[in-house]
């Protein structure tokens, strides 16, 4: 469609001053959205394109489209693993081609294998690099996040000598709901290393390749639905496996488990989380709309020490 893709996530700047739109027990990042779509960074947006997971992620999409000075389209993510893919490969074809009428432009399916084939070596570099530490966390949630072209991602990452700050520290993974603006630093201040990463801004990005071998849009919906090991899918079987994989392969000393509140699909599995990771464990229930930094900054520094010791 020639448009820009860009990740609607927690920004440097961001205050919450909007919490209204949502009851106040749905998950805080769903209610921090519109503060997030505030951020000057959001300003110049022409359409909101989201596929509804979670329940309240549905209803978030849903209110955005009553607020939101620009267009809002929503496409049916199954909460089920080989639930039914055509109909929810209709789903997701379908909001892309409102979108494109609705901003009269036209997508031009000739360039799909291209930009799948450019995408796939993206994370095929960042894949290289964390595997052989790299490159951080931080810079890899800016990646995740970023408004740059791929092909200009790549050509930084190639001439990216070494991004690995913490060989001193205590390598940790970082596992829940997504980051906020200034929880990674604090964790970095208290002596983690962010070794893994099984966030949606994380290591788990880059974990799957488009097929480019099949039709492009049955190759989009198989990576990013069927083979997307979101915790909101049932059965978490798949997620847990490759967060235990990740965990022994970068030789992880514990898991600092954030959930945000009420963040049900992180919240209700950190129990079971804990038991069939079977390494030390922090939990921390976090929220973006009333943040407590220095509660989170003393429990983090207390695991910190008592992995250490």
């Amino acid at each position: 469609m020639g448009a820009v893709p860009v990740r609607i996530v927690p920004r440097r700047g961001f205050i919450q001053t909007d919490t209204h739109h949502l009851r106040s027990d749905a998950c805080s990042f769903c209610r921090s959205l519109p503060s997030i779509l505030n951020l000057p960074f959001y300003q110049n947006l022409t359409a909101l394109i989201h596929g509804a997971c979670c329940d309240q992620m549905r209803r978030m999409t849903e209110t955005l489209a009553n607020i939101s000075k620009v267009p809002v389209f929503l496409y049916g993510a199954p909460r089920t693993y080989g639930a039914d893919s055509l109909y929810f490969l209709n789903e997701m074809r379908s909001a892309f081609e409102k979108t494109a009428a609705e901003l009269s432009i036209t997508i031009d399916e000739s360039l799909l294998p291209a930009r799948i084939k450019v995408r796939n070596r993206l994370k095929e570099r960042v894949f290289e690099l964390r595997t052989a530490g790299l490159l951080s966390t931080a810079l890899l949630h800016q990646i995740a996040a970023s408004l740059l072209p791929p092909e200009k991602l790549i050509e930084f990452l190639d001439n990216l000598e070494s991004d690995n700050t913490g060989s001193t520290k205590v390598p940790v993974m970082l596992a829940g709901s997504i980051p906020g603006v200034w929880e990674l630093k604090v964790m970095e201040e208290s002596g983690a290393h962010i070794k893994a990463d099984a966030t949606c801004m994380g290591d788990r990005v880059f974990q799957h390749r488009v097929d480019e071998n099949i039709d492009p849009w049955t190759a989009l919906y198989q990576s990013y639905i069927e083979d997307n090991d979101c915790p909101h899918r049932r059965p978490m079987n798949r997620l847990i496996r490759y967060m235990q994989e990740l965990a022994g392969e970068r030789e992880v000393q514990g898991v600092i488990y954030r959930s945000l509140k009420f963040c049900h699909p992180w919240g209700l599995s950190a129990e079971r989380m804990r038991k069939e990771l079977n390494l030390p464990f922090l939990r921390i229930d976090d929220d973006l709309s009333s943040p407590a930094v220095e509660t989170f900054r003393t429990r983090v520094g207390a695991f910190v020490e008592m992995l250490n010791g």
